[in-house]
């Protein structure tokens, strides 16, 4: 697959107006670049990005009470699955939780105050889903592709742009507002149920976790990077029915 991918990338680049052979050459070298990057090295990307995010946040530290919250929820999770796992706090109303592959896990202020415990633990265990099943690989993959490309047609002289010296920044935007598959959506609310039953947290905190976000509606935040709350409720509630019925 990959050998066939690259000459059509190559063709592409080939098409856009105004190329040359210094640009074309620069061009396809980014293009293969973003192509064969491994999975190391998009991590390290997710590390270099979550840093920067971090130092742009309102990060909540020490004896804050966010921050004493979330440490004491998570602090037997620093280790979960085989990943190795941080979480922090940002303080903002934004009801919004999400990971980057790296295993970096962000709960902003806004949902902390929305959610109980129980709850909150299901939004970190789904969020840990998403790390565990490649998902916020996949999406970092993605913006970096992207990225590349716009590259690419900056260099043949298209419209696109060439990429900034904020390009991190740029791309960590684009992998949090990246909206996940439904199937990824079910994927991570079956880890998150697992991890619960596991823990033995109070699985049906997942339903009413859902059942909020969905009350709240689709504007913005999780609730559009995470969307059919209601619907991912009703499949959580036929999990724990099913778990009775074998009892």
């Amino acid at each position: 697959m990959l050998k066939r991918f690259i000459p059509v990338l190559m063709v592409l680049v080939l098409a856009l107006p105004g190329c040359n052979a210094a640009s074309l050459s620069e061009a396809g070298a980014d293009l293969l670049t973003a192509v064969t990057i491994s999975n190391a090295e998009l991590i390290d990307m997710s590390q270099q990005m979550r840093a920067q995010g971090d130092a742009e946040a309102k990060v909540a530290t020490g004896n804050n009470k966010y921050a004493t919250r979330l440490a004491r929820l998570t602090k037997k999770h620093t280790n979960e699955e085989g990943l190795t796992l941080n979480f922090k706090v940002y303080i903002t109303q934004d009801i919004n939780a999400n990971a980057t592959a790296d295993g970096s896990i962000r709960v902003y202020s806004g949902i902390m105050d929305l959610m109980t415990d129980q709850e909150l633990l299901f939004i970190l265990g789904h969020e840990i889903g998403h790390v565990a099943d490649g998902d916020s690989l996949d999406k970092i993959r993605t913006a970096y592709t992207a990225s590349a490309a716009r590259k690419s047609a900056s260099a043949a002289g298209g419209v696109a742009g060439a990429l900034s010296s904020t390009v991190l920044g740029d791309m960590l935007e684009t992998v949090l507002n990246a909206q996940f598959s439904q199937s990824q959506e079910s994927d991570a609310d079956a880890f998150s149920y697992a991890f619960m039953k596991k823990h033995g947290y109070d699985t049906k905190a997942a339903v009413s976790a859902l059942m909020k976000l969905d009350k709240l509606g689709s504007s913005g935040g999780m609730l559009s990077s995470h969307p059919n709350s209601a619907g991912r409720a009703q499949a959580i509630q036929a999990r724990i029915d099913a778990d009775r019925a074998k009892k």
